[in-house]
């Protein structure tokens, strides 16, 4: 522990000039500061759960600061080497001994001008000392950033995960070893034949499961870990003080005494500069690319992330809450049909289903007090008021809703919870339960093939009841992903949303939180979500441009495929979609070629298609029928299966290896789904061997290196690490052991399969992330050069391979095309294959559409339909700048229109 001193009114003379000193002569020095948000506005309270009486927040809600109204209580230094650190108390609850902040800003104006400011999560420093005061601290390094260049978030020392012992996994082996014993698992066939074996052991190796149980939990208890009190543990083995420790039953930080806080902050900018050479040796050490692509491309991102966070998204406020009162009135409608429905369908069988019985324990103990639940909500009135209709059911809606009032959370059926549907699904219905890897299936997929069954077998009062059950499921995603915490995040007072940006994922990846701008879709029923946001200011657009297929050109670019070089070694790309479709639809469609698959596009019917290629391949049917047994015209079944069969599988097989998901909703045996595989990979032979050697080079190494220095380490990938697991969770050997043992070797090489797939997803995603970065930081010193700043043009958040801009009308032509130069030449990376992105121009986010979204992102490379602004032989092709500039006008126009009305 570092010594500490508290800076403050009755030291300050006397202390001040001694840490000016020593600051001065430091090259580099630990920062970090304490605040306090309690005047955060009342939207965030309900968001963050914070007790209107105590203003203590709730452990089960998340923390999000509001920058706006953040009061720093305090902050702290370290000059490397220093025999103490310091605290200085500006705004604590001993308010007789506070400091101005004019005094302590002389600490931080001491900092010679090639010195560095080290602060663990810099982003969050940057912001608040810029809030706070207005001050700017161009030169920091965030350590935070640092350990994630240097080492990955399920990374760990491998002597640490020999000695870890078994974990909470332990109290589940004797249950794992009894279920195998009496023959739940086939050693044979390597599947399981007792669900409730199946059940405990998913629930251990699944890709999502954080539970302490899980290998995911098992690996985060011994993993680095990237925030400061745990990287600290992990490479000092040093317990350090905990926020709620120094809390204790205060609300924040301005309720405690500089006293009470001094060795707590003292001891983050002292473990911040300690930390700093730990990570730097650890580089050096092991791997020394990274620390020069940490300075030079991570490093200087974090300025981009304070800046997100300071300047916000802007939002239409009014638009939000319009549209959550809608969809509360539709969620009361689609509640009132429901009942309807399943009220015609009751009475539940005398006898349990037998296909939940085998699988579902819960259904086992519990089938009774699921029959009351529906029979119960059935049997209430339905109401006039959508309030009280909503509150009859629990959910997103109706506890929002509840909480908004200030009323209790409804006791009602959550018909969005897998039990209470699957008793509706299937213990009502009576009919077969969709099954997928001997688990009972319940999501939007199964409702599908349940809605098809039924209306095969005219059942349609079942299909309604799904299509209904569906409806809710979508009213309460949209609801509790985007209209509730919108309504909850906005400020009030400036109509601003205010998103931490963060690369923190494995693949070094971009993520955005409070909002997630990443879950915006293009496409579907939460489309309108988009229309949201607009532009910064009055006379602002919003400019966004998204790379063309770029993992795929990635791919191509790094396995050098010819396939895939011959679609991306020009612009515009070619067609890659076309030629997979009809290696995966081969498989059900033999005989089919690509020549004939894009013959579909220029015949009107199905029958003068036949005529002409009818007798050169089988299965007519599936090639002009859907997944959803529609039939299907000749130019849509290309347009369907050029998507379905092989936009989906060039963006799926690389990162498993194996066509599960088409084979899975194609409805295909094993060996078909085999055979379609083989046709996708002998379409793309050398991007596999360069997938397969990716998969080697991991095996044989524990990690992958990254085009930018990075690497992404999964020493589960190894034989090593193989038998570490089975020498660790093996139980001796002998005859009533052989099954439980061979289900631990099962589990080691499904972990283990996740590892090549995380490898190979890794070394993709982690060149999206190089190619988005360096853009932004590309983009952000063009603009310095060409004279622009935040009144002409902002990077308002990334959206996977998206950088969204708000930008100045008269501004668009210039800025499109100095988007298009820092986006597509990235030539240190690509070199045979051709990057590619397009521009898209509109007052809101949302996807421009004549009638509903006409303030929409216009596509400014595939023009719409657009009479009055633009010529009729512009649709669908690249516009000039003087059409641009046309677009441009025609969108403030409507923005201006839209201020009219509103």
């Amino acid at each position: 522990m570092i010594k500490t001193t508290l800076i403050d009114a009755r030291n300050v003379d006397q202390a001040l000039p001694h840490v000016v000193d020593q600051v001065k002569k430091t090259a580099f020095i630990g920062l970090d500061c304490e605040t306090q948000d309690d005047a955060r506005h009342d939207g965030l309270n309900q968001f963050c759960g914070y007790d209107p009486v105590t203003r203590k927040k709730s452990k089960a809600k998340k923390l999000v600061f509001d920058m706006r109204r953040t009061v720093m209580t305090g902050f702290s230094v370290y000059p490397e080497d220093a025999d103490e650190a310091y605290y200085i108390n500006l705004n604590h609850a001993d308010v007789e001994n506070r400091i101005p902040w004019e005094a302590a800003k002389q600490i931080l104006d001491a900092k010679a001008g090639d010195s560095l400011w080290l602060a663990h999560n810099a982003p969050y420093e940057l912001a608040a000392f810029k809030h706070c005061f207005g001050y700017e601290l161009p030169e920091i390094i965030c350590t935070m950033q640092m350990a994630v260049s240097a080492y990955g978030p399920d990374e760990y020392n491998i002597e640490n995960f020999r000695n870890a012992g078994r974990g909470a996994w332990s109290k589940l082996i004797p249950d794992m070893m009894k279920l195998c014993a009496s023959g739940g698992f086939d050693v044979e066939k390597g599947d399981f034949t007792d669900s409730r074996l199946a059940e405990l052991v998913y629930s251990i190796i699944g890709k999502q499961s954080k539970a302490a149980h899980s290998y995911n939990g098992y690996v985060n208890e011994i993993a680095y870990g990237y925030g400061l009190k745990k990287a600290v543990k992990s490479w000092f083995n040093h317990d350090m003080t905990t926020f709620d420790q120094v809390l204790g039953d205060k609300a924040h930080m301005g309720q405690l005494t500089g006293e009470e806080v001094c060795a707590y902050g003292a001891d983050d900018a002292y473990w911040a500069v300690r930390l700093f050479r730990r990570l730097l040796q650890y580089m050096v050490d092991t791997n020394r690319d990274v620390p020069q692509t940490f300075f030079k491309q991570e490093n200087p991102m974090i300025h981009l992330f304070a800046q997100m966070r300071e300047f916000g998204m802007k939002v239409n406020y009014d638009a939000i809450f319009e549209r959550r009162d809608l969809e509360r009135e539709e969620m009361a409608k689609v509640l009132r049909s429901l009942k309807t429905n399943v009220s015609m369908l009751l009475p539940f069988p005398a006898e349990k289903h037998p296909g939940l019985l085998k699988r579902d324990k819960w259904y086992e103990k519990n089938a009774d007090k699921y029959r009351d639940q529906v029979i119960n909500w059935v049997n209430l009135p339905d109401e006039d008021d959508s309030y009280r209709q909503c509150q009859q059911v629990r959910g997103p809606v109706s506890n929002a809703w509840a909480a908004e009032r200030g009323d209790r959370e409804s006791k009602g059926i959550n018909l969005s919870h897998y039990m209470p549907m699957r008793t509706i699904f299937y213990d009502l219905t009576g009919t077969k339960c969709v099954v997928s890897q001997n688990k009972t299936q319940s999501d939007a997929e199964a409702r599908g093939k349940l809605i098809d069954r039924f209306m095969e077998e005219n059942h349609l009062t079942a299909a309604d009841v799904l299509r209904g059950i569906g409806e809710i499921a979508s009213i309460e995603q949209r609801m509790k992903l985007y209209l509730t915490p919108y309504t909850l995040l906005t400020d009030p007072e400036t109509g601003r949303m205010y998103p931490t940006v963060t690369s923190m994922l494995a693949s070094r990846r971009m993520a955005c939180e409070d909002p997630n701008a990443m879950q915006l879709a293009k496409r579907g029923d939460s489309t309108y979500v988009r229309g949201f946001f607009e532009g910064d200011m009055a006379d602002h657009l919003v400019l966004s441009r998204d790379w063309s297929a770029i993992e795929l050109v990635i791919i191509g670019e790094l396995s050098q495929d010819p396939t895939f070089i011959d679609a991306y070694c020009q612009i515009p790309h070619k067609d890659l979609h076309a030629g997979s479709a009809t290696a995966v639809l081969a498989a059900d469609c033999e005989g089919l070629t690509e020549e004939m698959f894009k013959a579909l596009r220029q015949h009107e019917k199905v029958e003068t298609f036949l005529d002409r290629y009818g007798n050169d391949f089988t299965r007519h049917d599936r090639l002009f029928t859907n997944l959803k047994g529609e039939p299907l015209e000749p130019s849509s079944a290309y347009k369907y299966w050029r998507g379905e069969a092989g936009k989906n599988s060039n963006f799926n097989y690389w990162f498993s290896g194996w066509l599960a998901t088409i084979g899975e909703r194609m409805g295909w045996s094993q060996e078909k789904t085999k055979l379609a595989t083989e046709r996708y990979r002998d379409r793309f032979a050398v991007a596999e061997q360069w997938r397969v050697g990716l998969i080697e080079e991991l095996a044989r190494e524990g990690f992958v290196q990254l085009p930018d220095g990075h690497r992404r380490v999964r020493w589960e990938a190894t034989n090593q690490w193989l038998m570490s697991f089975k020498q660790k969770f093996d139980m001796g050997s002998g005859p009533e052991l052989a099954s439980y043992n061979a289900l631990v070797h099962w589990i080691a090489k499904k972990i283990q399969k996740r590892a090549y797939n995380q490898g190979v997803n890794s070394v993709v995603q982690g060149t999206c992330a190089t190619i988005a970065k360096r853009t932004a930081i590309r983009v952000m010193a063009r603009m310095k050069e060409m004279g622009w700043d935040f009144r002409i043009m902002r990077l308002m958040v990334p959206i996977h391979d998206e950088l969204v801009f708000s930008i100045h009308h008269a501004h668009v032509v210039e800025g499109m095309h100095m988007l298009g130069e820092c986006m597509n030449n990235h030539p240190d990376i690509f070199k045979a294959c051709q990057l590619d992105s397009s521009p898209a121009l509109g007052v809101t986010f949302e996807p421009f559409h004549a009638e509903k979204a006409p303030a929409g992102q216009i596509e400014l490379y595939e023009a719409p339909k657009l009479p009055g602004v633009l010529p009729a032989e512009t649709e669908g092709q690249r516009l000039n700048d003087d059409h641009v500039r046309a677009v441009a006008d025609y969108l403030m126009f409507q923005k201006h229109q839209f201020k009219e009305a509103a």
